[in-house]
């Protein structure tokens, strides 16, 4: 699904995510913690998990996996899993250390991945949905972030293989292109931009929990 303003309208009602489950991969900052105030607000159980606020990366795949045990232990039942979790780094790519272009494609690439596996089990008893986030930048590589914008082509590409994988199980599969919206991470590579340029995190966490309904 790609969000333009024109689209933010709903009647759709919140209160329907009263007692669901909601796993929020990268839910400290940005659309992830916008997701999970308004899906807290409308009496979901929300568990979010990020380097920051559980030292959770998507990179290992055990982390995941603990983090996902961790919540069933304690609801017995999984809906939604959200993955918010990616890294920018906007620079040319032959002055780019091979650290930093190594932690890009293990996030966004690997970590997505690894989300998606270790999320299966929980979904196919729910017949739950896992919803996955892409740039604008997927449809063309930009220049300066040619390892973030082939990841999210990847993204792309990964869910619709996967939804009809495992069209079986009954899960759902999606994913949100925001455009530009302003996050953390988008004002640390591009600076301050004219706010009727860009979507609001809110905006775009609203869109993300129609789509999860």
């Amino acid at each position: 699904f790609q969000l333009r303003s024109a689209n933010l309208h709903s009647d759709m009602d919140y209160h329907l995510l009263r007692a669901k489950v909601i796993v929020i991969f990268g839910g400290s900052s940005g659309i992830g913690q916008k997701i999970a105030e308004i899906a807290d607000k409308y009496g979901a159980q929300v568990f979010s998990f990020s380097r920051t606020l559980s030292q959770t990366d998507i990179a290992d795949k055990v982390a995941v996996k603990e983090a996902l045990q961790q919540v069933y232990n304690r609801t017995q039942h999984i809906d939604y899993v959200v993955n918010t979790a990616a890294i920018l780094t906007k620079e040319p790519l032959l002055s780019m250390q091979q650290s930093t272009i190594n932690q890009m494609i293990r996030t966004n690439y690997d970590g997505m991945v690894n989300v998606a596996i270790e999320s299966y089990p929980y979904l196919k008893e729910s017949k739950g949905q896992l919803l996955l986030y892409t740039s604008s930048s997927y449809t063309r590589g930009r220049a300066f972030y040619s390892i973030y914008s082939s990841t999210k082509a990847a993204a792309v590409n990964f869910m619709q293989a996967l939804a009809q994988e495992w069209e079986p199980a009954e899960i759902r599969i999606n994913v949100i292109n925001p455009e530009r919206t302003k996050t953390p991470m988008r004002l640390m590579n591009f600076g301050n931009e004219p706010e009727t340029t860009l979507l609001s995190s809110e905006e775009v966490a609203n869109i993300s929990l129609q789509t999860l309904l």
